[in-house]
């Protein structure tokens, strides 16, 4: 019988987050031996494969060690569950996005921002099913606040980066709290995402309806001649995507809506 090498002992401090069920749980901290980081890079490159190949069903603890070659009890320890798996790998992720942009280290003009938001619908084309475990489990009931953070930090980075240059040129409104206004277009932003995991609107709608959010949020927060223009920009996209059916004028089933006999509405 082959001698099995013991993995190294360490002592890591804890720390408390929920999970998707909403139980607590005690969860170690990254370990820092050369050996542990090695492994734990392993099985979140193996964990991306095979959530790209199969999607969070796709993907167990059994078929991560057999193709990450490692134990079980080395994934629970570095990970505590699948959930803590996955949230690893969409950080790991995050973490290279920003890298890539920040290389680029570019003036947030509107231009810079459409082009910025084709290239993240181009990724997401590329590995598609590993962005849609991603963008959905921003979506979870229990989120896990800091891979959640991580997330959502290339959309919040974006608009952040791009309103400190309308503020420093004097085109922002001075009586509203920008900052909640950014972080709640990151919310706007990651329904459009939403909206394309679960196909409901292509690539090339997704595309123009992300640079429409950006431009809706844009609006709220711009004065004067720079809020014409987006409201102006805004109205070609929309020309784009096609108008609703109600469009810009007076919706006519009130009634029907206040008793719930149409409650999808005509849009």
């Amino acid at each position: 019988m082959a001698k099995i090498t013991p993995e190294p002992v360490e002592t890591a401090e804890t720390q408390l987050h929920v999970t998707r069920s909403g139980a607590s749980r005690r969860v170690p901290r990254r370990y820092t031996s050369p050996a542990m980081a090695e492994r734990r890079q392993r099985i979140i490159d193996c964990a991306h494969r095979l959530l790209g190949e199969a999607g969070a069903e796709g993907m167990t603890i059994a078929r991560l060690c057999r193709e990450a070659e490692v134990a079980p009890r080395t994934i629970y320890r570095l990970f505590t569950d699948k959930d803590g798996v996955i949230f690893a790998t969409v950080a790991d992720r995050m973490r290279e996005v920003r890298s890539v942009i920040a290389r680029k280290n570019r003036t947030y003009t509107l231009d810079v921002v459409f082009d910025e938001l084709d290239w993240m619908v181009s990724e997401m084309e590329r590995d598609t099913e590993y962005a849609r475990v991603a963008i959905g489990f921003n979506f979870a009931l229990n989120p896990r606040t800091a891979e959640v953070r991580e997330l959502r930090s290339v959309a919040y980075n974006r608009f952040r980066n791009w309103l400190d240059l309308q503020i420093e040129a004097g085109h922002t409104r001075a009586d509203l709290d920008l900052e909640r206004l950014a972080q709640r277009h990151v919310v706007s932003e990651f329904l459009v995402y939403r909206r394309w995991a679960i196909e409901i609107t292509d690539s090339a709608a997704c595309r123009i309806e992300l640079r429409c959010a950006f431009l809706q949020s844009a609006a709220v927060v711009l004065t004067g001649e720079a809020q014409e223009m987006a409201l102006r920009q805004l109205a070609e996209y929309h020309a784009k995507l096609g108008m609703s059916e109600i469009g810009a004028a007076a919706s006519t089933n009130r009634a029907e809506r206040d008793a719930g006999e149409d409650f999808v509405g005509r849009a």
